[in-house]
């Protein structure tokens, strides 16, 4: 909804979005990155702050919704080469104890395309993300090949396949699921 209101490029970064949507509503500041990403997740909640654009009371209190905190993107700190080996060397002990299946078709599908439509995807930028993704495709599966996930720094095609791994990022609005739909991992 908001792309479309907007016209921006479904490639445009969250601060343009951000810039953007904020001379929309008629504020000065920049919309606060929670509530946008809450607008973009949430329908009704973009069209009540459509719809209060003339009010500056309303608008300012919907900005300001403490549930917005749920949308909150947690920065977390760069990972290291080190670091990647540690989480694909512990990614893999956890594969061997479930017996190295891997997920349904099914799973396989909705999982991917959770990965396809979040802002966290990107492409591979330390040398061993590089060496792990391949050239994307059409197939269920490759579509995400060549990009990594920014928040854990794993390779999307090798993530959605093993069952023992989860997203580390929870779906906005249900703090008990993660962004594939599935309950989130202690």
């Amino acid at each position: 909804m908001i792309h479309e209101i907007l016209e921006v490029d479904e490639n445009a970064s969250l601060e343009d979005i951000a810039v953007k949507f904020s001379g929309f509503l008629g504020i000065k500041e920049k919309v606060p990155m929670e509530a946008l990403l809450r607008a973009i997740n949430d329908p009704s909640y973009a069209q009540n702050l459509i719809i209060s654009r003339q009010a500056p009371g309303f608008l300012n209190a919907l900005l300001a919704d403490p549930q917005n905190k749920e949308y909150a993107v947690k920065q977390k700190k760069e990972l290291s080469n080190t670091d990647l080996v540690k989480k694909a060397g512990t990614a893999l002990l956890n594969w061997s104890k479930a017996g190295f299946t891997v997920v349904s078709s099914e799973v396989l599908e909705k999982r991917e395309d959770a990965c396809l439509s979040c802002e966290h995807l990107g492409k591979p930028e330390k040398f061993l993300q590089k060496l792990v993704t391949s050239k994307s495709g059409e197939a269920i599966g490759k579509r995400a090949a060549d990009c990594v996930c920014k928040v854990c720094g794993c390779s999307i095609s090798k993530k959605i396949r093993i069952p023992s791994e989860s997203c580390p990022v929870n779906m906005p609005g249900h703090p008990e699921l993660n962004k594939w739909g599935e309950l989130i991992k202690d």
